[in-house]
């Protein structure tokens, strides 16, 4: 097997890149008309969620493994808001 060159790469991250856009727009699109059908939190959005969950951690861990302190401070961002928003969530129930 041979080693790709830079155009066989960036012609592969192209690929990459806009099959992504269409799976997130179609995620996207499918999860609201569930909801709007169905009144509840359907399984598109829950993976639409999860897939950004898994971008999210993947590249700012990949930041912080090369020296990018941006990465941490991102990842402890993300957690403060979410503990931020639990505890809102229960003060106002």
């Amino acid at each position: 097997m041979k080693k790709m060159d830079e155009m066989e790469l960036h012609i592969r991250d192209k690929g990459i890149k806009w099959s992504w856009f269409f799976t997130i727009l179609a995620l996207f699109g499918w999860g609201i008309y569930d909801y709007i059908k169905l009144q509840s939190l359907p399984i598109p959005l829950i993976l639409l969620f999860i897939q950004f969950l898994v971008y999210f951690f993947i590249t700012n861990i990949a930041k912080y493994k090369v020296g990018d302190k941006k990465g941490k401070e991102e990842i402890v961002c993300f957690f403060a808001g979410l503990l931020f928003y639990f505890c809102i969530s229960t003060l106002v129930n």
